[in-house]
């Protein structure tokens, strides 16, 4: 290996200043992937090491260090566009680096681009970019420049830490070079000059211990090479990455700002960066520096989210899960009384809780969970900041085509149908009840319903005359479950922690009941919550009454759609309780002829199974209500006979989350079998769009809408944002 790729590359002595601090590796024995962070073990040796030599190479290197297209600094140059190989999207050269910038470096350092080809003999298969090059040079140099480097701390962290993982050993090991140096020169030279030291020599021993657990990788991988799928989230590199970086933060803890430096350029090359790898691993070193956050950071990863859309591949869909986990850390790490002047992160999960991507869903709920928490609904405050705040029609016309800024809902370079119209808003209840039918997301989607049990906001929320049939209806089924034997356990066990929790959204139940002047339905919910009710049969013998006698037969299609789609698609576990609920609920109310065929075909699927008894009494229910005097099936003459007709009167209601927005997709694109949608066919059927594609087509609508009524959601630069994603229309 050339001498000046690896001069000083710990293989050879560096000279230390005091001598108290210093080190020696061994030379690079081969490849692998690191373990987690762990104590250093006592035999390794820290010996004296001559200097490395000096230089000024930063200032005419610096700029090709950074993989972003077309970003430009703080000083209006154009920065360098690197992309990685690990990444596998682009290779392309950066436009401030070849001849010219090898010259000016060589006309102060005396190193010309003939002798770098020469020292790069041998090493052809690298196929090293300059920003590579630039990387290895700033390696050699970073021991004797540290007030020169602290300049420019942020970018130089940044391209170390995010090519950790890189794929090739030379750029891997100068890498792990430049960061032993910069940690030898900035933090170790500042403890021993300026002698700033804590009594326990907590400082000076943090910075040691991060120096030796970084030479003992010798060129592994610091972590492993991956990438996080729609699916997969929770990478173990990640971790590693984020302790890595607060280590280093708490290291260079003399550098007051570098949290928020770093943020900023993390957050930049997140947004910007051509490559998705390294796009990926800067929204994790974002998450770990939890800077400050800005109103135009959370609209433009909006932005990001929105142009994600455009192309929801399977490589995309994991990039969106990278964007709102950083919208998860941005919303926990404000202030909770200042979430309230981010009404855009409200409606943006709003928006998209129209997406059929089932993975995607939970984590757009995981975000509005953190953001409902920091609101306060006890006053119409909240309410008529966020209504202040839609999406309106309006902005059609109050902002041409022709304007500087561009729509995000009309964007000119991801054109829509054009008879494609922003669906009507009907209330986030339905949004979030959709999400009761599928395994993966039913567990959060009782979270947010639990969070918006309140009787305020119901021109936010949903409509005011069934809002809170429907919160019972949606949430009696998992109450009943914590009533099962098995579920009231002891005190250490899980399904104990969920009927504590259900004793307490039972009282939020009470309190809206009383709101609305239903007291015998509150005083049932108030026995509840204080654990008088001990079985299922009790609950609903007390519940089913007062709810028809509220509600129904007015509702019921609304309240029996909903059951129904849940036994047919919702979890395992609660077939039995929606059995028990479907026959105490026909025991009370006429049942129309014409709904009776659909439940019929459901319920009668069940007959086979363990539930047969429990199946039969529903069907046994359902003959003796159709039966019932107040049954009008004469009323119902313009709906078809038979199933589709049944069908249709049942879930015509739900079309606020049903024919809008489509079924919950999962990671792939697979749905949840066919027809699940009934009365989203036909409106796709109209616009000649797919099921699928018309929820993708509304989700970005929605989505682009609440852009369009940000000031800061009107750029012109849309493209520049994760260029990585190209618009091939819907799939």
């Amino acid at each position: 290996m050339s001498p000046l790729l690896v001069r000083g590359s710990l293989d050879g002595p560096l000279r230390n200043t005091s001598g108290s601090l210093s080190w020696r590796t061994a030379a690079v024995g081969g490849r692998s992937a690191s373990g987690p962070l762990s104590p250093m073990p006592a035999e390794m040796n820290i010996v004296p090491l001559p200097a490395g030599r000096s230089g000024q190479l930063l200032p005419s290197l610096v700029n090709m260090s950074g993989p972003l297209m077309g970003v430009r600094s703080s000083t209006g140059s154009l920065r360098s566009r690197h992309v990685s190989r690990d990444s596998g999207d682009y290779h392309i050269d950066t436009p401030n680096s070849g001849e010219e910038g090898l010259h000016l470096a060589a006309g102060t350092h005396a190193v010309n681009a003939k002798e770098l080809q020469s020292a790069l003999q041998g090493h052809q298969q690298h196929l090293l970019t300059h920003a590579d090059i630039a990387l290895i040079l700033l390696a050699e140099i970073a021991y004797e420049n540290d007030e020169d480097f602290r300049e420019h701390l942020p970018l130089l962290f940044h391209v170390t830490f995010v090519s950790m993982d890189s794929s090739e050993d030379i750029v891997l090991e100068h890498c792990q070079h430049l960061l032993v140096n910069l940690l030898y020169s900035l933090a170790g030279r500042h403890l021993e000059l300026y002698d700033v030291e804590n009594s326990d020599g907590e400082n000076k021993q943090q910075v040691v211990s991060l120096i030796k657990y970084v030479q003992s990788k010798r060129g592994s991988m610091m972590w492993e090479n991956e990438d996080p799928t729609v699916v997969r989230t929770e990478l173990p590199s990640a971790a590693l990455l984020s302790a890595l970086v607060q280590s280093m933060v708490d290291a260079i803890f003399f550098q007051g700002d570098l949290r928020e430096t770093w943020g900023a350029e993390a957050l930049k090359w997140a947004m910007e960066c051509t490559s998705r790898h390294l796009a990926c691993r800067s929204h994790q070193i974002y998450r770990a520096l939890r800077p400050n956050v800005t109103n135009d950071a959370c609209v433009c990863l909006l932005r990001c989210l929105h142009r994600c859309l455009s192309n929801p591949v399977p490589a995309v869909l994991g990039f969106v899960m990278e964007i709102l986990l950083t919208l998860q850390v941005m919303v926990e790490n404000m202030e909770p009384e200042k979430v309230i002047l981010y009404p855009q992160l409200f409606w943006g999960c709003v928006a998209m809780m129209h997406t059929d991507f089932v993975h995607v869903y939970c984590q757009v709920l995981e975000l509005f969970c953190r953001v409902i928490d920091c609101l306060s609904f006890r006053d119409r405050t909240t309410e008529n900041v966020l209504l202040s705040s839609m999406p309106r029609d309006e902005l059609d016309s109050t902002v041409s085509d022709s304007s500087d800024f561009q729509l995000e809902s009309r964007n000119a370079c991801e054109p829509s149908p054009s008879n494609a119209k922003v669906p009507v808003f009907e209330g986030v209840q339905p949004l979030v009840l959709k999400g009761l039918m599928s395994t993966v997301s039913h567990g959060v989607s009782i979270e947010v319903l639990s969070r918006i049990t309140v009787p305020s906001c119901d021109s936010i929320f949903g409509d005011t005359e069934t809002r809170l049939l429907m919160h019972i209806t949606g949430l009696l089924p998992w109450l009943c479950l914590q009533l099962s034997q098995d579920a009231v356990v002891g005190p250490a066990s899980p399904l104990h922690h969920n009927y504590k929790k259900a004793c307490s959204v039972a009282t939020n139940i009470a309190v809206w009941c009383r709101a609305k002047s239903i007291d015998e339905l509150a005083a049932v919910f108030m026995i509840y919550s204080r654990g008088e009710i001990k079985s299922i049969d009790n609950l609903l013998a007390c519940v089913s009454p007062l709810l028809c006698n509220e509600w129904f037969p007015k509702h019921s299609a609304l309240a029996f759609g909903h059951l129904l789609r849940l036994l047919e698609k919702g979890p395992v576990e609660y077939q039995r309780v929606i059995l028990l609920m479907l026959k105490a609920l026909l025991q009370h109310t006429p049942m129309d002829a014409a709904q009776s065929p659909h439940m019929y075909a459901i319920v009668s699927q069940l007959v086979e199974s363990t539930l047969c008894w429990e199946a039969l009494s529903v069907l046994e229910a359902l003959l003796q209500s159709c039966s019932l005097p107040g049954s009008h099936p004469h009323e119902l003459a313009h709906f078809e006979s038979g199933l589709a007709g049944a069908e249709e009167k049942i879930l015509a209601p739900q079309t606020s989350f049903k024919a809008r927005s489509g079924p919950l997709q999962f990671a792939m694109g697979f749905g949840l079998g066919a027809g699940s949608t009934p009365v989203a066919q036909p409106n796709a059927s109209e616009s000649g769009l797919s099921a699928r594609e018309l929820t993708l087509q509304n989700t970005r609508l929605m989505l682009g809408r609440v852009l369009d009524s940000c000031a800061l959601g009107r750029r012109r630069d849309y493209r520049r944002l994760v260029p990585f994603v190209t618009s091939t229309g819907n799939l």
